[in-house]
């Protein structure tokens, strides 16, 4: 808010604080006249001061708002908006401290029966709270303004995905902004939604829990009855008579109690899997760029000690909230129908001790997610280590994995430990609230009996129920505990679940292709590198049914190549194109079906050789996966196993060897019969014997479908019918393998000579037998001398 708006606001609320506070002082007597004497006899002290009849307690309160409000115009005048809002909870706290004040003066005015009839006591009572939430007001919506405490940006970890994220097109998007500014009010609400969509059942809940607290809310009522009839001997048929209806009572609400419990575990259960099953398809559409920088233990904390922290969490807290809150709303009329100026002094201490549960509150929640993020940290590194435990025994690192979790741990236990010191505080507090009310209680209670205003017995009953309300305020504050951990928890949820993909996969077109492949002046770079561009103005045609291979040193761009081709980002500038359509104009899953890629490293699930072949494709029949398991050469080690197509593949395919799972990845991208076939090194993992016949399918495949192939095996691509050589993301030869060995200079034929040379110093190669290609290019290099080499006319003599 503007300057010129603010302070001048703020300081007409304290002009109008002040003669509010000040006009009521002259009503302090019987009638509605108004007397302006009294006013300058209360606030000049002409009589002296008596607590019981004096009202100046009202102006003394307004000037404290109104010193708040000035110095809080200075701070806003001289730009201190952090301190500004780090001071809005002591404010609040001053606004708690001027209502518990107006009730202890009417407790004091009570005391004389002519002060409380007075107009100008009501008026003081009412206008001061009225200024008191004013002043929180004002502060809040205008000195504050855009600092206010809850408004707190997420902190995000190292290495995970930031709120604003540049897409592929250079552009920037903040799909977690509106996350990024959720109060934790809204995570309450949001959360509260997830118990909202099971309202079924947390209405039968419900619905027992109103008859469980009815039943328990009269407990109170007949104890102090039967304490009563005791203390005070009367017969025993009233005894009997109200130990019945206690009985009666106790049998109600536990019925009642355990219907209430089964359906709120019951809905708890049901949130649970719906905020798991909200965030895994959050994350399962998520594009590739996320999953970049993400780490894997990180989403599985989320999925699972996240989630079930939120679901329990909220489910349990709405049933121990819902039920106390009732129980103290009916304790609450019970005590104002015993004693309305008993009742009073609990309503003195319950804003302090809101006050501290809301201070607490908010600490905490910061607490419970840091202590969430540690856990997720821990679990990542868990999970990384148990899902490589061969290479870690390789190395002898388990112990040094060991130390590597505890310290993990250790940081969570570090977290912990603030915890435990912020709930040992927050104890002493609430503890010593509760002792405070109920010494407050017991002397005024007692000064009302020995004055003649209460009742032994209603005084037994009064205190009866403020056991039961200070056991309320409790549940109640741990409640507000388990909401800040569930908040807590929360945040990155819901940061996933917010967060759109840079690619939203939302192409609607089923063409039939043939298989055409056109990347059209292609610039790219991977969102985790925005300043190392991949790809530069690239561009390549490959026709329907034509092999190509990719080659070129590391890092030259072929892979990204591929990753642009399979859609797994958008490419900065230019298009990506399948048979003259833009691949993002085509629908999701009806593009995957017509295009499929044997990585390098091939990822098979804990499933059967059947599920991992058959993969994503459910309209495949057994005959389908026989024949693509035929030719990516599977059926036959398949059918020496004892289960067949049954044997369990295990988890990441630990149970099938290196070349197993090779081909089992081709049978998988062969069922699907694609119209165009990546081969991303899909046989560097074979043996010689399983190359061979792999290629020799492949090669058969071939003549059907469009091929891209990377590859860095002369053997496997020198058949292809181009080859393009990439470096630095850009391409600099094209042709078959002849055009491009007859240029010694390029790139192309470096390559090819640097592999030979090392094929040539293994200690397998025997130099006896040169391989095929070595022979071939010698042949053509032979060829190429003789004609280069015009025939000598004169006889020379040799040395």
């Amino acid at each position: 808010m503007r300057a010129n708006i603010a302070v001048p606001a703020a300081l007409t609320f304290a002009v109008v604080d002040a003669i509010l506070s000040t006009l009521p002082l002259g009503l302090y007597h019987a009638g509605w006249s108004f007397d302006a004497n009294l006013i300058y006899k209360y606030l000049f002290f002409i009589d002296g001061y008596d607590f019981f009849t004096d009202p100046v307690d009202f102006a003394a309160l307004s000037l404290v708002r109104i010193i708040v409000l000035v110095a809080g115009s200075f701070l806003w005048l001289f730009k201190k908006n952090e301190l500004i809002r780090m001071l809005t909870m002591p404010v609040l706290g001053v606004a708690i401290l001027c209502y518990s004040w107006v009730l202890v003066k009417l407790l004091a005015l009570s005391e004389n029966s002519e002060a409380i009839a007075w107009p100008g006591v009501w008026l003081s009572i009412v206008l001061t709270t009225l200024c008191s939430a004013g002043m929180v007001l004002i502060w809040y919506f205008v000195l504050a303004a855009n600092h206010i405490p809850y408004e707190r940006l997420v902190e995000l970890a190292e290495g995970t995905t930031t709120a604003s994220s540049t897409t592929a097109n250079g552009a920037e998007t903040t799909p977690e902004d509106p996350e990024k500014r959720l109060s934790t009010l809204a995570h309450i609400k949001r959360l509260l939604a997830y118990c909202g969509n099971e309202w079924q059942w947390f209405s039968t809940g419900f619905g027992f829990l109103l008859i469980y607290s009815a039943a328990r809310v009269f407990i109170p009522f007949y104890t102090g009855q039967v304490i009563a009839t005791i203390v005070q001997i009367k017969t025993i048929s009233e005894l009997m008579h109200s130990v019945l209806i206690m009985s009666g009572l106790t049998l109600v609400s536990t019925l009642f109690g355990g219907l209430r419990g089964a359906c709120f575990d019951y809905a708890s259960a049901r949130v649970n899997r719906q905020i798991r099953l909200d965030l895994f398809r959050s994350l399962a559409h998520q594009d590739i760029a996320f999953f970049d920088v993400t780490k894997s233990g990180e989403m599985i904390s989320r999925l699972t000690s996240d989630c079930q922290t939120m679901a329990s969490t909220v489910a349990v807290n709405l049933n121990v909230f819902l039920r106390n809150g009732v129980m103290l709303i009916g304790a609450l009329g019970f005590m104002f129908a015993l004693s309305w100026r008993l009742a009073l002094v609990t309503f003195i201490a319950i804003p302090i001790v809101g006050f501290i549960t809301k201070w607490y509150g908010a600490y905490y929640d910061k607490l419970s997610e840091r202590t969430q993020e540690t856990i997720a940290k821990a679990n990542q590194m868990a999970e990384e280590v148990l899902s490589t435990m061969r290479t870690v025994r390789s190395f002898a690192c388990e112990d040094r994995e060991v130390k590597r979790f505890k310290d993990h741990i250790d940081t969570t236990l570090a977290v912990n430990k603030k915890k435990a010191w912020a709930y040992l505080g927050y104890s002493w507090c609430n503890e010593f609230c509760d002792n405070a009310i109920l010494v407050a209680v017991l002397f005024y209670g007692g000064h009302l009996v020995l004055s003649g205003h209460l009742s032994t017995e209603n005084l037994i009953k009064f205190l009866m129920y403020q056991m039961q309300l200070g056991e309320n305020l409790y549940n109640i504050g741990y409640v507000m505990t388990g909401l800040m951990e569930s908040v807590g928890a929360s945040r990155k949820v819901f940061e996933y679940m917010n967060r759109f993909p840079a690619i939203p996969f939302d192409g609607v077109q089923r063409p039939q292709v043939s298989g055409a492949v056109t990347l059209e002046n292609v610039s790219f770079t991977y969102p985790s590198r925005p300043n190392n561009p991949v790809l530069k103005d690239f561009d390549l045609k490959i026709a329907a049914g034509e092999t190509v291979a990719l080659v070129g040193p590391s890092g030259g761009g072929k892979s990204s190549v591929v990753s642009l081709i399979q859609h797994f980002y958008e490419p900065t500038k230019g298009r990506v194109l399948l048979d003259g359509i833009p691949i993002k104009d085509i629908s999701h899953w009806w593009y995957h079906q017509r295009i499929s890629l044997v990585a390098q490293e091939p990822v098979l699930y804990d499933g059967s050789v059947r599920y991992n072949i058959l993969y994503g494709c459910d309209w495949a029949t057994e005959e389908d996966m026989q024949h693509a398991a035929k030719t990516a050469n599977v059926h036959s080690f398949v059918e020496r196993l004892e289960q067949g197509y049954d044997t369990n593949c295990g988890e990441k395919g630990v149970q099938m060897s290196g070349g197993q799972k090779q081909r089992i990845a081709i049978a998988r991208a062969l069922v699907r019969n694609p119209a165009v076939l990546i081969l991303d090194e899909a046989t560097s993992a074979l043996d010689a014997e399983s190359e061979a016949l792999v290629q020799d399918a492949l090669s058969k495949c071939a003549k059907e479908r469009t091929v891209l192939i990377i590859a860095h095996r002369l053997s496997t691509i020198e058949k292809a019918d181009r080859i393009c050589v990439l470096e630095g993301g850009t391409l600099v030869q094209s042709g078959n393998h002849r055009e491009l060995m007859r240029d010694r200079d390029g790139l192309y034929a470096a390559l090819v000579k640097r592999q030979l040379l090392a094929v040539a110093s293994s200690p397998t190669h025997s130099p006896i037998q040169p391989s095929p290609l070595a022979q071939m290019i010698a042949d053509e290099e032979q060829q190429e001398k003789l004609v280069e080499i015009p025939p000598s006319t004169t006889t020379e003599k040799p040395f």
